[in-house]
């Protein structure tokens, strides 16, 4: 029983907050007219439009992390082995837009790819256009948002299977006589496989379910499976329908993670998987080895002839890395400067500058009473979803469960199935108990949206921890639990902060589950900053972007403070 009270609360919240809206879904998906019928399905399999969406769907999630791929490694290369030095602080560049919310950076795009937006402007007045081109509101803005938005999760495990080559291997294979290119492509790249692998499945898999960025900046009527869902909820009260498509996307997405789980969901001290140690897959393996070897035999080759010119690598690297470091920040800098924008509506470049949208912001009861609500009630879900999986992840790290590769890919699933999937399960689930606008309804969804976030962070954390120290502290007389909250957790306290920031912002930042789950007296930020950009298009929300890239700078710096003065002590 022991062994079980502590991974408990995590298996319930998991339970109530995904499991079941899920199993809602599916049998809402089977339901019509209060009985039991497949007419959902049948109309989505006999609606070519549908099935247009779909592989709409699959084209752009494919060419999205196609693209983030092409851009994010040569990033992740220059920053792991040309710039070593500087890493830290460039990667943390990358890591402030990834914190920062997808509606503010979306809703940038709008500002630069617009009619009379700097892209444009630049591009008339260079004479490649003669009026302005549709930028924005198209499939072109889509590709660009998605991009924007998935690229740091290509990067940051790209970057960190970089990191850890050692050197000397591309010492020895350059003194043996290899050039860059063939050094690259026999030595580099087969070791760094194992990071882009997880990158890919990480950007494919949440590409499927994008909602907010393809809304935002796609064509109107250019729909995707998760803004069909929404339409059919939301406009056309059609939920067996919006069930039926949910459970296909998260039905179908589910598959894809199976099939990239071994990327995704790597586990240090868990058990090998059963699939693998009963020898399934052997056959996909093998094929994956014959086509692997045939590529990087062409691929030598073809680096053997591009050695002679090697030369233009190093100054093609370097402005490849500026260029994706100013496609990262391009819409933090522009949030800033239409913050600051005397215009009456959102213009950029703005005319002039002055602090009068803060104090419309600041002067707002509406906005005033969302911020307070989203603030509270992102505390309280973080609080929770702190608590509930450092448990979890101790139960994982020092228990002895024979389940725990299940129970890790069962705690990552909400991060990376679709958000409009559970949140219409979420819906659903509110309706019935009439929880619906109510604190206990956000504080169920928010914790679900953070507690992935906290088990990845600590369950890294505590790996990484010397259980030897805790062992001693037993040795010497203290309880088990004693020895851990005397000695282990003290060290865990900057890996709490880390996850209770990323669970903060998950709940603060939501968009979808609060469209399902707002009403006029519960309203989070996220939805007004949405309602504003529809129907208003003021920099308010600007506003509300700057301010929290001033706060994530400022936790930056502090954490960077902190880490220096730790090692000054030490």
């Amino acid at each position: 029983m022991k062994r079980l009270a502590l991974p408990l609360p995590g298996v319930v919240l998991l339970g109530a907050g995904y499991a079941l809206p899920m199993a809602i879904v599916v049998w809402m998906s089977l339901r019509h007219q209060g009985r039991w019928s497949t007419q959902a399905y049948t109309q989505i399999v006999h609606t070519p439009v549908f099935f247009g969406i779909f592989l709409k769907t699959l084209w752009m999630a494919f060419s999205v992390t196609g693209l983030c791929a092409l851009l994010g490694y040569p990033y992740a290369y220059f920053v792991a082995t040309r710039i070593r030095r500087y890493a830290a602080p460039i990667m943390m560049l990358v890591a402030i837009p990834y914190l920062t919310s997808i509606l503010i950076r979306s809703y940038s795009w709008i500002a630069i790819l617009g009619s009379f937006g700097i892209v444009n402007r630049l591009l008339i007045s260079i004479g490649l256009a003669s009026e302005p081109l549709p930028l924005v509101f198209s499939s072109f803005g889509s590709y660009v948002g998605m991009v924007h938005i998935l690229l740091p999760m290509m990067i940051l495990p790209l970057y960190g299977a970089l990191r850890r080559l050692d050197p000397a291997l591309i010492k020895a294979a350059q003194s043996l006589g290899g050039g860059p290119a063939t050094v690259f492509w026999t030595i580099v790249f087969p070791l760094s496989r194992p990071g882009l692998a997880a990158g890919c499945a990480l950007v494919f898999l949440c590409a499927l379910g994008f909602y907010i960025t393809p809304a935002m900046l796609g064509a109107p009527g250019d729909y995707l499976v998760a803004q069909a869902i929404e339409v059919r909820v939301s406009t056309l009260a059609d939920f067996d329908f919006a069930a039926a498509l949910a459970c296909i996307l998260f039905f179908g997405v589910s598959g894809f993670l199976v099939l990239f789980r071994r990327n995704v969901v790597p586990l240090g001290p868990a058990a090998n998987d059963r699939w693998q140690s009963r020898g399934g897959g052997d056959g996909l393996r093998g094929a994956g080895r014959y086509w692997r070897t045939a590529i990087d035999q062409v691929a030598v080759a073809l680096a053997r002839l591009c050695d002679a010119r090697a030369f233009l690598a190093s100054p093609f690297l370097l402005i490849l890395f500026a260029l994706v470091l100013l496609f990262l920040l391009a819409p933090m800098i522009v949030v800033i400067m239409i913050a600051f924008s005397n215009a009456p509506y959102l213009m950029f470049p703005p005319p002039g500058f002055s602090a009068r949208w803060f104090n419309s912001l600041l002067g707002d009861q509406r906005w005033r009473n969302a911020a307070v609500f989203s603030f509270s009630m992102a505390a309280l879900s973080a609080t929770t979803a702190s608590l509930v999986g450092t448990a979890y992840s101790i139960s994982l790290t020092r228990g002895a469960l024979r389940a725990r590769r299940i129970m890790w890919l069962a705690a990552i699933v909400p991060m990376i199935l679709p958000q409009i999937v559970l949140g219409i399960g979420l819906f659903f689930l509110a309706v019935a108990l009439n929880l619906n606008g109510t604190i206990a309804g956000f504080w169920l969804g928010f914790t679900v949206l953070g507690f992935p976030y906290v088990v990845i962070i600590m369950t890294a954390a505590l790996q990484n921890s010397d259980i030897d120290v805790e062992r001693a502290a037993v040795g010497l007389g203290a309880t088990p639990m004693a020895a851990f909250l005397t000695v282990t957790l003290p060290l865990l306290i900057p890996a709490l902060s880390s996850a209770f920031l990323f669970a903060f912002l998950a709940g603060f930042d939501d968009l979808v589950l609060s469209m399902f789950l707002s009403s006029p007296s519960k309203t989070p930020l996220a939805m007004l900053m949405w309602q504003d950009i529809h129907l208003e298009i003021s920099p308010k929300t600007a506003v509300v972007g700057a301010l929290q890239l001033a706060v994530l700078l400022a936790v930056s710096m502090l954490v960077v403070f902190l880490r220096k003065s730790k090692g000054a002590i030490e």
